[in-house]
């Protein structure tokens, strides 16, 4: 096995059949997605012979959330920039939510105007964010006082 490769054991959505992957994210057992695959290429085919359309990258589509037209830029896109940038932010602050309430406790700091822009730089001297920086300081704080 390759180092950084692992393999993770995944059910599939068609047939719930177990089956090991590198992937992330896999969906379907190897049987299962070469037959997807070979739909998908039948209705593209089936589009094509029949003079339908097929959406190309650089078309034009309709946003599916907000009806807006945008132009494509994948094969799989289906919303604007707009909606895809909201979906992702959703998507992205859910876990985090969960897995901070999970494992740190909040401390809302007050300090005085142009404080936080001098304690930003201090932190980017050290190549760390604000949140680690401040962090490091009340760890050393507290190791001086044992």
């Amino acid at each position: 096995m390759k180092e950084g490769i692992y393999i993770k054991l995944f059910i599939c959505k068609t047939c719930g059949e177990e089956f090991l992957s590198e992937g992330n994210h896999a969906s379907y057992c190897p049987i299962c997605r070469a037959e997807r695959q070979n739909n998908r290429s039948k209705i593209y085919n089936h589009k094509v012979l029949n003079n339908e359309d097929t959406r190309t990258i650089g078309s034009i589509d309709i946003c599916q959330k907000c009806k807006q037209e945008y132009i494509v830029r994948s094969g799989t896109q289906k919303v604007c920039d707009n909606c895809r940038k909201k979906y992702n932010n959703k998507m992205k602050s859910r876990p985090n939510l969960k897995y901070r309430a999970k494992n740190y406790d909040c401390i809302t700091l007050f300090m005085k105007k142009g404080e936080k822009e001098i304690l930003q730089e201090l932190a980017k001297s050290q190549n760390m964010s604000l949140n680690a920086f401040i962090n490091q300081s009340i760890q050393e704080f507290k190791n001086k006082l044992k």
